[in-house]
């Protein structure tokens, strides 16, 4: 099952671009929780790269597949 959670969420950032774990969890149908935890692995995996993006009054993680991400990092 956590294979397939990690290949849904590649999948929808492939097909979608760049987004917020909320993002991810409204789309797959998921928790966030559960969301956030596969993004953090697929990171750490080098699958995913995370972006934290800050407002005055929140901030948010915006998941990139490695290749969209226009840094390379």
């Amino acid at each position: 099952m956590n294979g397939e959670i990690d290949k849904l969420i590649l999948k929808v950032l492939k097909e979608q671009g760049p987004m917020t774990t909320y993002q991810l969890a409204k789309i797959t149908g998921l928790s966030w929780a559960t969301v956030n935890v596969h993004c953090y692995k697929l990171k750490l995996e080098g699958q995913l790269y995370g972006e934290l993006k800050k407002t005055i009054s929140e901030k948010k993680m915006l998941w990139s597949l490695k290749t969209q991400n226009k840094e390379g990092k």
